[in-house]
């Protein structure tokens, strides 16, 4: 399908606002379980005022939200496909948009 050059640079721009949201997301994903790999052993029994056994199942809930963040936020704006594995595609896998030049 052929697009408008306005369409085109709303979707890039989409795309660019998607893709700041993911980045976003994966280093706060990243930062969270260095926290709690590294730094909550040291404390001992209270991390943030959270007993351990409370933080288990807290961080599966945040992985699991950031999960299904990434699912719905990580798609091409022109087709809605989900872009994939892939952090900075060119191109959208399912109808060719360029994403980003």
């Amino acid at each position: 399908m052929e697009y408008t050059e306005e369409q085109k640079a709303r979707f890039r721009e989409t795309y660019a606002r998607r893709r700041r949201r993911q980045r976003t997301l994966t280093v706060s994903l990243v930062a969270l379980i260095f926290g709690l790999f590294f730094l909550a052993p040291r404390f001992l029994g209270k991390f943030g005022g959270l007993s351990v056994t409370a933080i288990a199942p807290l961080s599966f809930v945040l992985v699991a939200g950031a999960l299904i963040f990434s699912l719905r936020n990580w798609r091409c704006p022109a087709c809605n496909r989900y872009l994939g594995r892939t952090f900075n595609p060119r191109h959208c896998q399912g109808c060719g948009f360029e994403l980003r030049k």
